[in-house]
């Protein structure tokens, strides 16, 4: 794949992803911590960024930068590292939700 068409992927996704969670340009420079002039620039494909930046898109979308990188088509499996982690997360914090809920109520 060449530079150009990894580059038309790239702010595609961006742009995809963030039109699908109702952001504004605004709102996702604002979560990405870069300008909404840099984020117009990368989607209008007259600046590429940084691997700062894309990781920070990415952290932004809620996504894994490599994500920001596949072409659309590209199945995403998510029985993966980062889903497990996730799991495991939930299931160490689940105790302290459920007491800070009967807390809350009063039930303990």
């Amino acid at each position: 794949m060449d530079e150009d068409k990894l580059k038309k992927i790239y702010v595609s996704n961006i742009r995809k992803l963030r039109e699908s969670r109702g952001l504004t340009q605004f709102q996702l420079a604002e979560k990405a911590h870069i300008t909404e002039k840099y984020l117009s620039a990368i989607e209008t494909h007259k600046k590429w960024g940084s691997f700062e930046t894309l990781v920070s898109l990415a952290n932004a979308l809620e996504v894994e930068p490599y994500e920001l990188l596949l072409p659309s088509q590209t199945s995403i499996s998510y029985d993966t590292k980062r889903t497990k982690d996730l799991m495991n997360r939930l299931r160490k914090n689940l105790g302290e939700v459920v007491d800070t809920l009967e807390d809350f109520l009063g039930e303990k």
